[in-house]
């Protein structure tokens, strides 16, 4: 025990010269000192790491203003029941460090079930590094950070208008299969869903590391039911790690980012809210067109009623303040809303006395 204390002590000791050698450069170097380097450098890159997947303004929040709408994907996961859509969504969550490897909660994004079956939709922001067509790490430091914005959908058919306001903020989806059910009748629903949406569909062949799996039979039927090119095909195990590594750089690539127009007035669709004790109500938005900022005086197109922004941030996974939402960004508003009726789902918020049109979809139907 001892042992550990006076190893856990100097390891300390060590990081703290290395970051005063930085400051002041005066510092003898670590060989005079009896500092192993490479323990250092270790402390500091994973010191670095994180503080740069934070991305902290000097504030306390996120600094989002870095993400122009050309570096931001928007897209959801669909599938059909226990095809491991909250597995893959929980190792994507893990991959980008969003959440730590086996903290927390499985399937993280699950705040509320029935019988195991996701009926609430949640957002989660990412942020990962990529880089288009270059795989040298040495140019790490050079490689631009993208936000990506994960928007859940419920896990069951009888849910379609839950998983169709899902799809309403993004750009691009996951296509699900089991590797040994193969396309199942939500298969086809939730693919036509995100057909009708013009998304950028990525299918994912996941559980492949099952006795039964056959990968090959499940590629011939995406190709005869949806025409989906089995090149394209993904083939993971969420459970096991297996092929992960690929799906975020698909998500980059082949999905398009938002169309929104930063010049332009504020617009953000309404996508979900719940209350909370102690901020009130919350509300999931997605940023179509402009900026908006805390302290912003906001309007809804479906009640006309106005609020004050109290808090405006981002998912990460929890609410992470970051003072304002840009074109593209899928974040939180607190607006002093007093009840969840208040905030209909395909409402449309805008600036106070601002003139916008209503964007398209849920609105026609509050």
């Amino acid at each position: 025990m001892s042992a550990l204390v006076r190893f856990s002590r100097a390891a300390r000791s060590k990081l703290r010269w290395h970051l005063l050698h930085h400051a002041h450069p005066r510092i003898p170097p670590s060989s005079v000192l009896g500092v192993d380097a490479s323990l250092l450098h270790l402390c500091l890159d994973e010191r670095s790491f994180c503080s740069q997947s934070r991305h902290d303004n000097r504030d306390g929040g996120v600094d989002l203003s870095q993400y122009p709408p050309e570096r931001i994907r928007n897209f959801s996961i669909i599938a059909h029941v226990d095809h491991g859509k909250s597995t893959l969504a929980d190792r994507l969550l893990e991959l980008t460090r969003t959440i730590k490897r086996g903290h927390g909660q499985p399937q993280y994004l699950d705040k509320l079930q029935v019988r195991g079956i996701t009926v609430k939709a949640q957002t989660a922001a990412m942020f990962h590094r990529h880089s288009f067509g270059n795989t040298d790490a040495s140019d790490l430091q050079t490689t631009p950070w993208f936000l990506l914005n994960l928007i859940d959908t419920p896990g069951h058919v009888d849910f379609s208008y839950e998983v169709s306001r899902s799809l309403a903020a993004c750009q691009g989806a996951l296509l699900v299969v089991d590797a040994a059910q193969g396309v199942q009748a939500q298969t086809v629903a939730n693919f036509y869903l995100a057909f009708e949406s013009n998304l950028s569909i990525i299918p994912v062949i996941n559980k492949i590391d099952q006795p039964t799996a056959d990968p090959d039979r499940v590629k011939a039927q995406l190709k005869s039911l949806f025409d989906l090119d089995p090149k394209d095909v993904l083939l993971t195990s969420a459970k096991t790690g297996q092929g992960l590594e690929q799906v975020l750089p698909a998500v980059i690539e082949r999905i398009p980012p938002p169309p929104g127009k930063c010049d332009s007035p504020l617009r953000m669709l309404l996508l979900d809210s719940y209350y909370d004790e102690y901020k009130g109500v919350i509300c999931h938005v997605a940023v179509v067109d402009g900026t908006l900022r805390k302290g912003d005086k906001i309007a809804s197109a479906a009640t006309g009623q106005s609020y004050e922004v109290l808090d405006v941030g981002i998912m990460h996974p929890e609410l992470t303040p970051s003072g304002m939402l840009f074109t593209g960004q899928v974040g939180y508003v607190v607006g002093g809303m007093r009840s969840t009726k208040e905030a209909r789902v395909g409402d449309t918020l805008y600036h106070a006395k601002s003139i916008v049109t209503p964007l398209p979809g849920f609105i026609n139907d509050i």
